[in-house]
C-alpha cells in the first residue's frame, strides 16, 4: 500500500435525525482529511438533519433512492432509526452483495438486522441491542470493533478512532501525516489524540469530562458512607458497603486515567458544613427504607449521567471506564430494587439527591 498507487475512495454516510453528533463529525472529518470523497445520504433532499445534541446539522448530498451501491467503496451507518426507510435496506443489501464495506455504529446494526444480513456474523453494537443481534442469528462480541467481511461494527462513539483506523486499513487509505496504530491494543496508543485530530473530543473536553465524573463519584461516595453509618438492617449495610467499594474503584480508575492519560489531577472539595448538616438532619428521621429509596435515586441518576457522558466522548479508554460505571451501578440498582420490593410497605418512588452522581 503506497501513496503512489492509492486511488480516490468514495464513502457514503447515511443519516437520519437524532444521531449522536460525534458519530457524524468524526468519520466525516477523518474521511475528508484522507482525501476521500464523502457523500451524505438522507431520505429526502433539502431536509436538514440534526444531531441529538444540536452541535451538528447537515443537508444530504443525495438520497438513498437515487444512488447505487456500486457508486461507493464503503458505507457508514450512524444509527438504527433509518431502518424504516426501504431504500436504505435495498442499498445495504446491494452493497453487501457486492462486498462493499459497511460500518455500523451503536444502534447501526439494527439496519443490518432489518436487511437480514447478520445471520452467522460476529457483530458488536450498543449493549441495549445485544439480544436483537443475537436473535438475528449473529454472535455478539463486546469489543471496540468487530470485523466480519464486509461488516465493521462498533459499540459506541468512543470506539470511533479505532473504527476509522480499521476502515482505512481495509480500504488501503493512507491518512496524510498520520500513522495508523495497531487496532489490537486499546491501551497501547493515545486513541484520544487521533480522535481529536479527526474532529472528535478534544483534550480539554476529555479532562473536563473526567473531572466531572470524579467529582460526582466522590460526592456520592460520601453520601453512601453517611447512609451506611445510619442503616441498621444488615442486608442494607452489606449492599451499601459493596457499592462504596465499587465507587472507590471507579474513582481510582477515573483518577488514574486523568493522571496517566493527560497528566492532570482533580481538585476535590468535601462536603460543606451546611450540606453535611442538612444530610445529617435528614438521616436522623430516616430509616432503612428511606435510605434505600435515596440510594436508588442516586444510582439511577449516576447511570443516566454516566451513559450520556460516555456517548459524547471519542476516547475509547475513558468511554470504557464510564461504561463500566454504568454496568456496575445498574447491577447494584437491581440488587437494591429487589430488596426494596421485598419489604411489605406500600411502594414509593426513588428519591435522588439534588446533586447528580455524575454531571452530564
Amino acid at each position: 500500500m503506497t501513496a503512489q498507487i492509492q486511488r480516490t475512495r468514495r464513502v457514503a454516510i447515511l443519516v437520519e435525525n437524532e444521531f449522536e453528533d460525534i458519530t457524524f463529525k468524526l468519520p466525516n472529518a477523518a474521511l475528508k482529511q484522507a482525501g476521500v470523497v464523502v457523500t451524505v445520504l438522507g431520505a429526502r433532499m433539502n431536509d436538514e438533519y440534526k444531531g441529538h445534541h444540536g452541535t451538528v446539522s447537515v443537508t444530504p448530498d443525495a438520497t438513498t433512492t437515487e444512488v447505487h451501491a456500486e457508486d461507493f467503496d464503503a458505507f457508514v451507518i450512524l444509527g438504527g432509526s433509518i431502518r424504516v426507510n426501504p431504500n436504505v435496506i435495498r442499498l445495504v443489501r446491494e452493497a453487501i452483495a457486492l462486498q462493499k464495506w459497511i460500518v455500523a455504529i451503536g444502534t447501526g446494526p439494527q439496519v443490518l438486522i432489518e436487511a437480514d444480513q447478520l445471520s452467522g456474523k460476529q457483530v458488536t453494537g450498543f449493549r441495549a441491542i445485544r439480544k436483537d443481534i443475537e436473535n438475528a442469528g449473529a454472535t455478539y462480541i463486546d469489543t471496540p470493533t468487530a470485523v466480519d467481511t464486509p461488516l465493521i461494527t462498533a459499540r459506541r462513539p468512543g470506539d470511533l478512532p479505532i473504527v476509522m483506523a480499521t476502515l482505512f486499513r481495509l480500504l488501503e487509505i493512507l491518512p496524510p501525516d498520520k500513522e495508523l496504530p495497531s487496532t489490537n491494543h486499546l491501551h497501547h496508543h493515545d486513541w484520544w489524540a487521533l480522535g481529536e485530530a479527526w474532529g472528535g473530543t478534544s483534550r480539554v473536553e476529555l479532562v473536563k469530562a473526567l473531572n466531572t465524573a470524579i467529582v460526582g463519584e466522590r460526592y456520592t461516595l460520601e453520601l453512601l458512607k453517611q447512609y451506611s453509618y445510619r442503616a441498621k438492617d444488615p442486608s442494607v449495610v452489606s449492599i451499601l458497603t459493596e457499592i462504596i467499594d465499587s465507587k472507590q474503584h471507579h474513582i481510582k480508575q477515573l483518577s488514574d486515567r486523568l493522571h496517566d492519560g493527560f497528566g492532570e489531577a482533580v481538585t476535590w472539595q468535601a462536603f460543606g458544613g451546611e450540606a453535611l448538616a442538612a444530610l445529617q438532619s435528614w438521616l436522623q428521621s430516616s430509616g432503612d427504607r428511606a435510605i434505600i429509596r435515596r440510594t436508588l435515586g442516586d444510582l439511577q441518576t449516576g447511570i443516566i449521567d454516566a451513559y450520556r457522558l460516555c456517548n459524547q466522548l471519542s476516547d475509547p479508554v475513558t468511554a470504557e471506564i464510564l461504561d463500566t460505571i454504568v454496568t456496575d451501578l445498574s447491577k447494584y440498582e437491581q440488587y437494591l430494587a429487589a430488596l426494596y420490593r421485598n419489604q411489605s410497605l406500600p411502594p414509593q418512588p426513588p428519591l435522588p439527591t439534588t446533586v447528580a452522581a455524575i454531571g452530564g
